[in-house]
């Protein structure tokens, strides 16, 4: 039997088909074909959703074509399936689970993004409920990150959801190292500094929002050449600006100001679609050093925006030498070098770090560290069951000047 399906405005299939099998078998053949998940795709007949238990042979009305009724047909007219599938396979570290976080996890969620690392250690207040989508009276007293985990996965099961309840600095290396993007929705400078830092360091971009009452601003961090979310800040006002004072100083008196719903759903959505720009386009820039035009350049100035008086002001900026992080003498001048090695390379008994050391043609001493509950430890070359596909390894190298340089490498 020949039967004609349409995924409105992106494809039509025209295909031989076994008349004995059900609606629910040609779904996922029609969805194979289209490489798209079954699962989240229904078949229609003049509109009406038909059974998948249904034989294709006992039907009536096949002269009209199925439509394929997948959850992000529409998307699939922007970008089509390969960047779909993109963002189904990205994952997202997003510090603060707050006003931003949740706005920005909602426009992550509906576009399809596949995996949600939520950092926090706040609990929800009842002032939050007002202002933020996915938390409720029950989740009062809470903590933010794993309440707004939950919720996520509750109302959009297709999102691969996960919550830290600790410190930035306690993450786990793998939370970050995992991460294609980090989304920061935090509002003091000291844990800005932080994720600039591993956001260099590892070369993971960062979308960085804030907000003030009406006013707000976004800033795109992607290459190590572009100036980092610290750039703006002058070096003589680091220590105001953190609280780190003298003592015998009068102490800082801050004012809370309110975040607007408005202004909430503004810089979520900007900050939403610089993250899709980037998950679409880093693979193609990264081979190419320019973004294709296809899916946009994300942010290069810091973009400002006050919505009482309806001014919006790209700032442009440029790296700052002086800068705490990206500066000539920063904490993160440079990246460190990541790189992968095939888990059947290790084989027991086998010397770990000359396979180390050969794929990075490491001329000094090796040593190679794991990150375990307690802490670094230093890797047993010879034991691979401590090992695991997916773990990263710290690895130091000693150049010829005696100094240890970094690097990452992932065990695929």
């Amino acid at each position: 039997m020949r039967i004609k399906a349409s995924l409105p405005g992106y494809r039509q299939i025209e295909k031989q088909v076994n008349d004995r099998i059900t609606f629910g078998d040609l779904r996922d053949e029609l969805c194979a074909d289209l490489d798209i998940e079954a699962g989240l795709t229904r078949l229609l007949v003049n509109g009406e959703v038909i059974p998948e238990r249904a034989r294709v042979s006992k039907s009536k009305g096949l002269h009209e074509p199925i439509i394929i009724d997948y959850i992000w047909a529409r998307h699939l007219i922007q970008w089509g399936v390969e960047g779909q599938r993109r963002i189904r396979g990205a994952t997202i570290l997003l510090a603060g689970a707050g006003a931003i976080g949740n706005e920005v996890s909602k426009n992550l969620a509906m576009l399809g993004l596949g995996r949600l690392f939520i950092i926090d250690r706040d609990i929800v207040e009842l002032s939050n409920v007002s202002r933020m989508i996915f938390f409720e009276n029950s989740d009062l007293g809470r903590n933010k990150a794993e309440a707004l985990a939950e919720n996520i996965h509750k109302r959009y099961p297709f999102v691969e959801t996960s919550a830290y309840r600790g410190d930035l600095e306690s993450m786990p290396l793998k939370l970050i190292l995992d991460s294609d993007v980090i989304v920061s929705g935090l509002d003091n400078l000291v844990s800005r500094i932080y994720l600039s830092q591993i956001s260099r360091k590892y070369s993971i971009p960062l979308i960085d929002g804030g907000i003030m009452g009406t006013t707000a601003r976004v800033q795109s961090y992607v290459t190590a050449d572009d100036p980092c979310p610290i750039c703006i800040f002058p070096s003589s006002q680091y220590s105001n600006i953190v609280g780190l004072r003298n003592p015998c100083d009068a102490p800082i008196i801050q004012e809370t100001v309110p975040s607007f719903s408005t202004s909430i759903s503004l810089v979520s959505s900007i900050i939403a679609h610089e993250v899709i720009k980037i998950i679409l386009g880093l693979e193609e820039f990264r081979k190419t050093k320019t973004w294709s035009a296809k899916n946009g350049e994300p942010l290069k100035p810091i973009l400002f925006m006050d919505l009482k008086n309806n001014r919006y002001t790209p700032m442009p900026l440029k790296r700052n030498q002086a800068c705490l992080v990206c500066g000539k003498d920063g904490t993160t001048r440079s990246s460190v070098r990541r790189f992968d090695l095939p888990f059947r390379e290790i084989k027991p008994g086998s010397n770990l770090v000359n396979s180390v050391r050969r794929t990075i043609d490491a001329k000094g001493e090796v040593t190679l560290f794991s990150e375990t509950e307690t802490g670094e430890k230093k890797i047993d070359n010879t034991r691979k069951n401590r090992l695991r596909k997916g773990d990263y390894i710290k690895v130091l190298v000693e150049d010829n000047r005696g100094d240890m340089n970094e690097s990452i490498c992932k065990l695929i």
